[in-house]
């Protein structure tokens, strides 16, 4: 029998879910769904907010069709500490336990016991090997993020199977733990934050999250021309970053925001290759609601002197061909989602 895993992404402008089937290690989209985040959200500590969302969530899964309980969620890339640590010497698992717990001290600023604390080897080379090291990637996500997350998803009768960070999920969706794949940025925009990892052999090698998003483009150019919100929102999905429209006046509006991410994402770039020369990153992958905006890639392009490309977190998964021309528009929002559906546990 065919095994249904479901992935719920509730980020701050929108929450998303997708339902696979697994056939052996084939994955084929049962159903998919959208619906705005109600306002302030999950990072409110108002139990009527939460209830809130709880609501939108019971409505996207009946929209949806979806009737599992268990569901995969997504942390937000902002709000979590993560860092790969990489001057280890030669440790054993029961060894990196404590040696984790001090490390993490210098990147997480809140008390190791408010934090839930998880680690992941990437390197580990051999132990009598003179300098061998040890690489971890280590997540701190703060307790009480997560139980707001955990109380919105039981208030809409679910049970989470798991959670993670949107980059993580977005890096299973759309690189997977192919061996193969060229070293590729992951740059996940998303409406409050934009978040970059660095992905090499299926694994993450460095993260950083940006505090600039869809919502700064959109306010830029409503102040710019004295848009409401709404009709900024439209302004930037029909025109973007091309110069050739409307005399380039909302290229103009919108290029010193996307400038900031830019140089972030060149400053991660050259962090990663100052750090890891003979592994050059060989291109960019542009995933989340931001990554539609009409003329993004060929300025990204030029400006990191990349190849960068839209992601799309269908390719592996197989789907009625009724649906394709429907997932192509808004593929890159769905990366998170589809990450978490694809987790097997």
């Amino acid at each position: 029998m065919a095994k249904i895993s479901v992935g719920l992404d509730i980020g701050f402008s929108s929450i998303k879910v997708v339902s696979l089937s697994f056939e052996g290690d084939k994955a084929h989209l049962l159903s998919l769904g959208s619906i705005a985040t109600p306002q302030p959200g999950v990072l409110s500590d108002n139990d009527i907010d939460l209830e809130a969302v709880a609501q939108a969530i019971k409505k996207l899964l009946a929209a949806a069709k979806i009737n599992e309980k268990e569901m995969s969620l997504a942390l937000p890339e902002s709000k979590i500490f993560t860092r790969v640590i990489d001057d280890l010497p030669y440790l054993t698992n029961q060894e990196l336990d404590s040696a984790i717990r001090y490390a993490s001290e210098e990147f997480i600023p809140l008390p190791i016991t408010e934090v839930n604390l998880n680690w992941q080897v990437i390197y580990r080379g051999n132990k009598g090997e003179k300098n061998a090291k040890t690489m971890v990637f280590v997540v701190a996500s703060p307790k009480n993020l997560v139980n707001k997350y955990m109380k919105t998803v039981l208030l809409a009768g679910l049970k989470p199977k798991l959670m993670e960070t949107e980059i993580i999920a977005t890096t299973r969706s759309l690189v997977g733990n192919n061996p193969f794949s060229p070293t590729t940025l992951i740059i996940q925009m998303g409406a409050s934050n934009t978040d970059c990892a660095v992905v090499s052999k299926g694994m993450i090698w460095l993260t950083r999250s940006i505090a600039t998003g869809g919502l700064a483009l959109t306010r830029a150019l409503a102040q710019q021309f004295n848009f409401e919100i709404n009709q900024a929102e439209e302004y930037k999905k029909v025109y973007g970053l091309q110069e050739d429209q409307l005399e380039g006046k909302v290229y103009e509006a919108l290029r010193g925001v996307v400038d900031i991410i830019a140089q972030e994402s060149k400053r991660v770039i050259q962090a990663f290759e100052t750090k890891y020369p003979q592994n050059p990153i060989k291109r960019v992958v542009l995933s989340g609601g931001g990554a539609k905006l009409p003329g993004l890639v060929v300025y990204l392009a030029n400006i990191l002197g990349l190849e960068v490309q839209e992601a799309d977190p269908w390719y592996l998964i197989s789907k009625d061909a009724a649906m394709q021309q429907k997932l192509s528009q808004d593929a890159p929002s769905f990366s998170v989602a589809v990450g978490l559906a694809l987790r097997e546990e």
